[in-house]
């Protein structure tokens, strides 16, 4: 018999980059970073039943080209957790709703990991304090710690460093879809083969955050990947696109993309997506809010 403990609904958000600065590749094959990250407000939807007894974890996903055996990334979540606190594993069934673009940049997956080992630690009467947490999210995926805190934060190193920024910067912000995604390996096997990189001023950028100044974050804004990215036939001819759609407004890309995205005043929200609904085909676009 199985004796039902708990259920709950949880959202896992997703996060923008705001200048992504990629290093070269270190002996051990990874290359260490130094980004702004954003959480925004297009979540995922979790729904998550534990059950006291032994068992294991089953995932049922929304999108059909997710894979729901051990190559997903809350199966990974589930075995480090269990392994770290030294106690048996027990069923546990996850219905997981993909609302946000998978090879886009926006760290899904690395947030659906993130809420599911909160939960677990949640469950386990918070058997990991927050600097614990991290480290175990650490050794899942590079976003995940951040995912953790999920607050404004300079991301560095391979995603285990984080400082939290103040953030004041009011905007609405307009992200564009393409039938297209980009894996994360293809965007950094690109970036090894450039010869040189123009790198975000992180800094200006802070600053940006803080006075609510749209013109400085833009002007030093800079994708590491998105440059390696940029002979991408694809990719190239949506932004080329986009100049003539929107010539007022600057597109960047977030993480490894291959999702776009541009800020927004609330008056420009109707104007912009007619604009793109009518001149682009194939484009998914979501209208999002910074989430702190």
């Amino acid at each position: 018999m199985r004796i039902f403990l708990n259920r709950c609904k949880l959202l896992a958000n997703a996060k923008i980059n705001l200048g992504l600065n990629v290093y070269k590749k270190e002996e051990d094959g990874y290359h260490s970073l130094d980004t702004i990250m954003l959480p925004i407000d297009l979540n995922d939807e979790l729904e998550i039943e534990l059950f006291n007894r032994k068992g294991s974890l089953k995932i049922v996903c929304s999108d059909k080209n997710i894979p729901v055996d051990n190559k997903n990334i809350l199966y990974k979540v589930y075995k480090k957790f269990f392994e770290s606190i030294k106690k048996d594993e027990i069923e546990i069934n996850i219905f997981l709703k993909k609302n946000i673009p998978t090879e886009a940049g926006l760290g899904g997956g690395s947030s659906n990991a993130a809420v599911f080992l909160k939960k677990l630690n949640e469950y386990y009467n918070n058997y990991f304090n927050i600097e614990d947490l991290i480290k175990i999210a650490f050794k899942i995926g590079s976003d995940v710690p951040f995912f953790i805190s999920n607050r404004t934060s300079r991301v560095m190193g391979r995603g285990e460093f984080l400082k939290e920024i103040e953030n004041k910067f009011k905007s609405s912000i307009v992200l564009i879809k393409p039938n297209f995604g980009i894996s994360t390996k293809l965007a950094y096997d690109e970036f090894d083969k450039l010869e040189s990189v123009k790198y975000s001023n992180l800094e200006e950028i802070e600053k940006g955050l803080i006075r609510n100044d749209i013109y400085l974050i833009e002007k030093n804004i800079e994708n590491s990947l998105e440059q390696a990215m940029k002979k991408e036939h694809n990719l190239k001819l949506l932004k080329d696109s986009l100049k003539v759609i929107l010539p007022n407004k600057k597109f960047f890309m977030t993480g490894s993309g291959s999702v776009l995205f541009t800020f927004v005043t609330k008056n420009e929200i109707e104007l912009t997506e007619t604009r793109l609904k009518t001149f682009l085909d194939n484009i998914k676009i979501f209208i999002c809010n910074i989430q702190n």
